[in-house]
């Protein structure tokens, strides 16, 4: 109620009786306020009695209190129950303050009220708040509560009491809060500290920020979608620049911090928009909200669905604990049934009667929409919780720059979603996961357990992910370094579990991905030598002579001996036994070398693992000393741009060099160094990117070594004829391979060979003039290497421990192998083998670079490591000269076909060209100026005559005279001018006659090459010719199976003279139509039962015979089994073929008694 100064006691007993006769309750549950308001403090000090004289005791005099009074309780137990327990509150409006600073006020606020404390008890005043009145400025409000003994309730400065409740500042009585300073007064910012135990450590630390959100008038109760939105970003990036200034003016390390908006007016609106919106909102700003560590935040809003609906309270809680996926719920608030009730009180009054109270609707949060939320059933009241186990796992991780590891499984989950993309049907559950755990015995089991009950530093997965390429499923083994338990450091225990992981990878052929956040091996120390051992020191008195030895006293010796963690020799000395330490064995497992050891067996297992099966590794956060190795013999690399990989770290160096040279582990191992030098083959922003590369390089991948691999329905038509067309300048060859955007067609796509959006590079920054990486065609993955044509430059960076050092920029030119590029191609060829990928080379080489510099960076040995890579490759290789390309010398012999005849094709188009040398080198060798002008001579006829009448020479019988000496040098004049005037057309000429020797017609004549094609159709002729491929090697695993024996040329006969058989021998000539043979193959290797396949058939004669052959050399070999063999044969087959045996034995004798 509104108090007027002048108010009199009879006025306010007056008001106070209609209240109580409206309120019809009982009046120890009557709660009145005033609200005052003056001119300055003094005014109010002055007049305080008057104002606490409203609650004074004529209320209790008030004949209706008294007759209510009488019935339920006597009058001192009313006075009592005001005095402990106090109701009433007095707002007090203070127009102009003498100072505008807080802390004064509040020192003047406090003295008084303390002063008046018992009164205000007295009266049962529960709380007394001040408002300062401030000139085009938001009010300050201080409030001082029964509670505190009258003195400040911080919390609530410059916040309306009377709002609280619409903060619910209830909901954070889990932790100790401490009011910040907020710019924005609309705003009220808290640093809450977890309560915890006497004496225990506060680790939990957290920002809550708290806003209302009303229309300027404060009176408007409707509002729009628009003005929702808009003022609640604007309140947003308003919190964020809160929290920025209060994360530089705060101590402690905080997490999980909170933003809560409560929007008062009414929204007409479907729920489903706004989760729509914030999530678009929160996406914007994600990046920065990550950073300030606002991982939760809720917005509370009342919504109609319709213009005269009824309005629903909702309430949308955001949560991104992981920093990879936003988790949205909604509910609307909802009364719980089972507490609006009436219950009678046992309790009875006075007069003997009962008395009925209604107790307070219990209000919870009940889920909207299909998605149940984790808050569903809960009250609304409910705390929010303090950190847990997991959550300070987390935190820790995330604190370091990484992912805890049991959030990798979820991480998984949300990019498998993110592959499938929103218009795909993708299924229910696309991640099915298990740990795998060691037992007792040290071998692998499967088990599901809570997050977070690792008792190693490392974590293992087995996952089935539901992919597009394999909707039915595909099987990984994911081994992760747990960086929350001993800095993920590498034990015995450790590497025990990573063996026996990786082994399990192998035994069942499938891909293993290694997430590398780790310390290297461990280092320890006996713990229990550590506080024992005493120093002999060589004078007691003066240390810095130094010591004999450490050792042990008896008594301590005898406590430590039986544990086996210490080896010492007994001597006496100076009338004391003691016994002088030479060896620290430890009590525990995994203090030095043996997780040297441990180190050695992961490595060598991981070489092998490369071999055997498609091995990933993903850096995040750091990767060090046997880290390092495991990533790098792994090969495929995934960095996190944070993340590094070492050996050694920065400050150990310089403490060997002596001096600070290096100032972070990112100078040394960052990914501007290993990407750049290969060992890195692609990075990514963050661990949720790399988790998603992870899955799209697996998508060009084989399920397991046994399987071909993942043919895709193609989304870019083969038929489709190749837009960008290669030119004689330079170009970026990535245009030739994935298309690019129209150079004049606004808003076109050029396309290029491979399937629009397929092609993935790696090895990206490192020897740039070779370009490497993953594609489809026509669905069918590949692995690719083109040739750039343009000249790139190499950066060489200064070494900060070399002061001579500067560091360098390198120009390297196109279609040139260097010693790093020629390394990246055989380190490409190597992957793609043993990814069992088609690989298809876009050849454009001159050469290679054969300088004293290349030479002595040992271009010879890479170049050599090519035909290495080349010989061993198990999957059909395809290389094709691009039009105006060329392959010439070295470059053309380390990618002949002749290399792996097996596997390996060569095809040119029609514009490439081929040689020992290019045309102007061969013509400085083999076409000299002698014979440009022996040309000449023969085909100009000015020039023939002016050299034929040089040549003439004088003749007795003739009588032709010697030419004068003028006459001879204006000839020779004019010879010389014929000369200089022809040599560059005629070189011009001799340039093209040298070219024509390299062109593909002729190519084709020596077998060099097996097909001419050209540019435009090579997609299609591709296409069908590696399926083909493809399918015939299928088809000869299938034979193979049946008959070891059989060559590739005996298999491919064989497979030609079914062709024939089956087509007729008139279409004998279909046999190399491409596509027709690929919809033969097709048909005859589809594995429908009821089907007729003339290949199965014939495969099943071939096992047949290979059976009998091999049986018949085996008792051909061994006579006396002959027998032995018989019978037991006789014993596995049914009665009737025992019968038709004996009939044909018995024509056997009867022939050979005849």
């Amino acid at each position: 109620m509104s108090v007027p100064v002048s108010s009199g006691p009879f006025e306010m007993s007056r008001q106070g009786s209609e209240l109580f006769l409206e309120g019809g309750l009982s009046p120890p549950c009557q709660r009145m306020g005033a609200m005052v308001a003056f001119q300055c403090f003094e005014d109010f000090k002055k007049n305080f009695d008057e104002v606490i004289s409203c609650f004074a005791d004529p209320m209790l005099e008030c004949p209706l209190f008294t007759e209510v009074c009488s019935t339920l309780y006597d009058e001192e137990s009313c006075k009592q129950s005001m005095r402990e327990n106090p109701i009433h509150i007095i707002n007090v409006s203070i127009k102009s303050a003498e100072t505008e600073d807080d802390d004064t006020l509040v020192t003047a606020f406090s003295t008084y009220a303390q002063s008046k404390k018992s009164i205000l008890f007295d009266y049962g005043i529960r709380r007394i708040t001040f408002l300062i009145a401030q000139k085009r400025e938001f009010p300050k409000f201080f409030t001082f509560r029964a509670r505190d003994q009258f003195q400040e309730d911080r919390i609530y400065r410059n916040l309306e009491p009377a709002l609280a409740f619409q903060l619910e500042l209830n909901r954070m009585r889990n932790f100790d809060l401490t009011a910040v300073p907020c710019a924005n007064h609309k705003m009220q910012m808290y640093l809450g500290a977890a309560r915890v135990e006497q004496g225990a450590e506060v680790t939990d630390y957290r920002f809550f920020v708290r806003a209302i959100i009303r229309h300027s008038d404060l009176i408007t109760k409707e509002a729009s979608f628009e003005y929702l939105q808009n003022e609640g970003e604007r309140l947003l990036l308003e919190a964020m620049d809160e929290l920025e200034v209060a994360f530089s003016n705060t101590t402690v390390r905080t997490d999980c911090n909170h933003i809560f908006l409560n929007f008062v007016p009414t929204v007409i609106m479907d729920p489903s928009k706004i989760e729509e919106s914030v999530r678009s909102m929160v996406m914007r700003y994600g990046s920065r909200l990550w950073k300030l560590r606002v991982l939760q935040a809720e917005l509370k809003i009342n919504i109609r669905l319709t213009p005269t609906g009824k309005a629903i309270p909702i309430r949308l809680f955001l949560t991104n604990e992981s920093g990879y996926y936003l988790d949205i719920s909604l509910y609307k608030e909802v009364t719980d049934p089972r507490t609006a009730q009436i219950e009678e009180d046992n309790n009875k009054g006075r007069n003997g009667r009962k008395v009925q109270k209604r107790l307070d609707s219990k209000i919870m949060f009940h889920s909207y929409g299909d998605k149940q939320g984790p808050l569903h059933g809960m009250l609304i009241n409910t705390p929010y919780v303090t950190k847990d186990l997991l959550q300070s796992k987390r935190f820790q991780a995330q604190s370091l720059g990484t992912t805890y590891v049991y959030d990798f499984p979820e991480m998984f989950r949300q990019a498998l979603f993110k592959l499938w993309g929103s218009g795909q049907d993708s299924p229910k559950e696309v991640l099915m996961c298990t740990e795998l755990v060691l037992d007792p015995q040290g071998q692998l089991v499967q088990m599901n357990r809570l997050p977070g009950g690792n008792e190693v530093g490392m974590v293992a997965f087995r996952m089935k992910l539901k992919t597009l390429e394999y909707p039915e499923g595909r099987d990984i083994i994911v081994i992760c370094n747990d960086i929350t338990y001993m800095i993920g450091s590498f034990g015995p225990q450790e590497d025990l579990l990573f063996l026996r992981a990786s082994e399990l990878a192998r035994a069942e052929g499938i891909p293993r991905v290694y997430i590398s956040a780790n310390s290297g091996a461990r280092i320890g120390l006996a713990e229990e030598i550590r506080h024992m051992f005493q120093v002999a020191w060589i004078d007691p008195t003066d240390p810095y002579k130094g010591f004999k030895y450490l050792y042990l006293t008896p008594q301590d010796y005898t406590r430590i001996s039986s544990s086996n963690s210490v080896h010492c020799e007994h001597v006496e000395e100076g009338g004391e036994s003691r016994y002088i330490i030479t060896d620290i064995i430890g009590k525990e497992d995994g203090l030095g070398v043996e997780n040297l050891r441990g180190s050695g067996t992961i490595a060598g297992e991981s070489s092998l693992a490369y071999n055997e099966v498609i091995t990933i590794s993903m850096v995040t956060c750091r990767a060090i000393g046997i880290g390092a190795y495991l990533v790098r013999l792994g090969q495929r690399v995934i960095q996190v741009e944070n993340s590094h990989i070492i050996l050694t770290g920065a400050s150990a160096l310089n403490k060997v060099l002596g001096r600070d040279v290096y100032t972070s582990n990112n100078q040394l191992g960052g990914v501007q160094i290993m990407h750049n030098n290969g060992v890195t083959h692609t990075t990514v922003p963050d661990d949720f990117e790399g988790v998603f590369t992870i899955l799209q390089w697996l998508s060009y991948m084989p399920k397991d070594k046994y399987s071909p691999v993942p043919v895709l329905a193609p989304k870019d038509p083969v038929e489709r004829e190749i837009e960008f067309i290669p030119t004689k300048a330079p170009y970026d060859p990535r245009w030739l391979l994935a298309g690019r955007p129209h150079p004049s067609v606004k808003g076109a796509w050029q396309s290029g060979f491979f399937d629009q959006g397929s092609f993935m590079e790696v090895m990206s920054s490192w020897a740039q003039t070779v370009v490497t990486g993953r594609a489809r065609l026509g669905g069918i993955p590949v692995g690719v290497i083109a040739v750039e044509t343009r000249t790139v430059e190499l950066v060489i960076p200064a070494d900060p421990a070399n002061l001579d050092s500067e560091a360098r920029l390198v120009q390297q030119a196109g279609q040139v192998w260097f010693p790093d590029s020629a390394f990246k191609t055989a380190q490409a060829i190597s992957d793609f083998n043993r990814e069992h990928l088609p690989l298809m080379v876009f050849a454009n080489w001159r050469g290679f670079s054969g300088g004293m510099k290349d030479m002595y960076d040992q271009v010879l040995k890479f170049g050599a490591h090519i035909v290495d890579s080349l010989r061993e490759f198990r999957q059909p290789v395809l290389v094709y000269i691009p039009p105006h390309a060329e392959l010439r010398g070295g470059s053309w012999v380390v990618i002949d076909p002749t290399i792996n005849p097996l596997y390996m094709e060569l095809y040119a188009d029609k514009e490439s060209r081929g040689g020992v040398l290019e045309a102007e080198g061969t013509v400085e060798i083999k076409f000299r100026r002698k014979d440009l002008l022996k040309t000449m001579r023969r085909i100009d006829p000015i020039y023939a005559r002016l050299a034929d009448q040089l040549d003439a020479q004088p003749c007795v019988l003739t009588g032709s005279p010697e030419l004068p000496g003028a006459e001879r040098k204006d000839l020779e004049s004019k010879l010389k001018t014929r000369e200089e005037f022809l040599l560059p057309i005629y070189h011009q000429v001799a340039v093209q006659f040298v070219d024509l020797h390299d062109t593909p017609g002729r190519m084709q004549e020596k077998g060099a090459i097996t097909d001419i094609l050209e540019w435009k159709s090579a997609r299609v002729f591709f296409y069908w010719r590696l399926r083909r491929l493809l399918l015939e090697e299928a088809a000869k695993l299938e034979i193979l199976q049946a008959n070891k024996e059989l060559s590739n040329g005996h298999i491919q006969s064989m497979l030609r003279r079914w062709f024939v058989e089956s087509e007729g021998a008139v279409k004998a000539y279909l046999w190399d139509n491409n596509k027709l043979v690929v919809e033969w193959l097709e048909k005859h290797l589809a594995e429908d039962d009821g089907a007729h396949s003339l290949i199965r058939e014939n495969i099943k004669y071939l096992k047949r015979d290979y059976a009998l052959k091999h049986i018949r050399s085996l008792v051909q070999e061994n006579p006396e089994v002959a027998m032995d063999c018989i019978i037991h044969m006789t014993q596995i087959i049914t009665p009737s073929q025992r019968a038709h045996i004996s009939r044909l034995l018995a024509t056997m004798d009867s022939s050979s008694t005849t």
